[in-house]
């Protein structure tokens, strides 16, 4: 379990409150990859939501595009939140990283208890989506045939 106190560290949970904080803590879990390794695989299905606490990842789409995440507080697999839940990149580690992860299932079954709480959380998936849309999108007619 994750302490409420870290998620408040965290950009993505700066404005959500305690008593929202304490439900997402009890799902929380840290994940600490190695220089090297691969989170997730683009195409694969999507089953945790992240935040970033340290270190660095890159997001390797497969139209030749990436972008590298290293903020703290930055999201990644917001695909588990999206339909039709799978990855839109390889995500490979460039550093020792800490994570702060939370399982589809687990997210799934608190938004649904709570649709306030699974408004917001999506309020805040929304722009992540938006910031990467140009790394995702096709350069090319090519890449587009490539892509589907």
């Amino acid at each position: 379990m994750i302490s409420v106190n870290e998620l408040k560290k965290c950009e993505f949970f700066r404005d959500f409150d305690d008593s929202e904080l304490v439900q997402l803590a009890k799902l929380a879990f840290p994940s600490r990859w190695n220089e090297g390794e691969l989170i997730f695989r683009s195409k694969t299905p999507a089953q945790h939501l992240y935040t970033l606490k340290k270190g660095a990842i890159l997001l390797a789409y497969p139209n030749g595009r990436s972008i590298v995440v290293e903020k703290p507080g930055d999201t990644l697999g917001w695909s588990t939140l999206v339909s039709p839940f799978y990855h839109t990149a390889t995500a490979i580690c460039l550093t020792p990283v800490e994570l702060i992860g939370f399982s589809k299932k687990d997210l799934f079954t608190l938004m649904q208890m709570d649709a306030n709480l699974a408004q917001r959380i999506v309020q805040k998936i929304i722009p992540v989506m938006q910031q990467r849309r140009p790394y995702r999108r096709p350069s090319s007619p090519k890449q587009l045939e490539e892509c589907q």
